[in-house]
C-alpha cells in the first residue's frame, strides 16, 4: 500500500500547511533553505512523506524506536526518537506540528509552552485534535475520544489552552475528515 492515497485526512493537513506558509512567511524567509518541520509523534510519517515531497525540511519525533527508524530507513527524514517535554532543544523550525497529539497528554499547555523555544523567528505552531461539540451535536457515541484521551476538546478550550501556552490563535477551523473523524486544527503563533 502506498504512503499516499487521493482523500486521506494527511493530504488536507498538508494542502492547508502549504496554503497558510505562501501567506504567513515573508517571501524571503526561505531563499537560501527550504522550509522546515517537526512533527511530534510522527507515527508512520505519512504527513512527512508528503510535506517532504513538498520541499519541506523534515524532522520526525517519536517515542518508538520502531517509528524513528522507519523515517529515516524507509520516508528518508530526520528522525528522533524520545518524548518532545524531556527532549532538549537541538534546533528551530519554522513549523512544529502535533497532529493529533495533544488530547493525549496529561499536560499539553506545558508541552506548548515548550514549542516557543523551538520556533524560528516567524515560526507557527499548527495542531489537530478530536472536536467533541460536533461529535456531540451529530450525535456520535463519542467512544473514540475516550481511547487513551485526557481531554476533548472544545474552540473555547482549545484557545484557552493555546493561550495559556504563550500563543494566540491565528486560524481556527472545524472539518470532518475524509476517515470520518471530527477534527479541530488550528495555526498558533507566539504572543511577542
Amino acid at each position: 500500500m502506498p504512503l499516499i492515497r487521493h482523500g486521506q485526512d494527511n493530504s488536507g493537513r498538508v494542502d492547508r500547511i502549504i496554503r497558510f506558509a505562501e501567506t504567513h512567511f515573508p517571501l524571503a524567509l526561505f531563499c537560501n533553505r527550504p522550509p522546515s518541520v517537526l512533527d511530534v509523534g510522527s507515527g508512520l510519517c505519512v504527513f512527512l512523506h508528503r510535506m517532504k515531497a513538498a520541499g519541506w525540511d523534515c524532522t520526525a519525533l517519536d517515542p518508538d524506536i520502531w517509528a524513528t527508524v522507519h523515517a529515516r530507513d524507509v520516508v528518508g527524514v530526520r528522525s528522533i526518537c524520545g518524548d518532545f517535554g524531556t527532549r532538549a532543544r537541538t534546533r528551530l523550525f519554522d513549523l512544529i506540528t502535533f497532529n493529533k497529539v495533544l488530547e493525549h497528554l496529561q499536560d499539553p499547555v506545558a508541552i506548548l509552552t515548550k514549542s516557543i523555544k523551538y520556533l524560528h523567528e516567524h515560526g507557527v505552531v499548527y495542531i489537530e485534535v478530536p472536536d467533541g461539540e460536533a461529535a456531540v451535536v451529530d450525535g456520535s457515541d463519542g467512544r473514540s475520544f475516550f481511547i487513551d484521551h485526557y481531554h476533548i476538546f472544545s474552540t473555547g478550550s482549545l484557545a484557552l489552552m493555546a493561550a495559556g501556552a504563550g500563543f494566540r490563535v491565528k486560524v481556527i477551523e472545524r472539518l470532518r475528515e475524509p476517515s470520518g473523524k471530527y477534527t479541530f486544527w488550528a495555526f498558533l503563533v507566539p504572543v511577542k
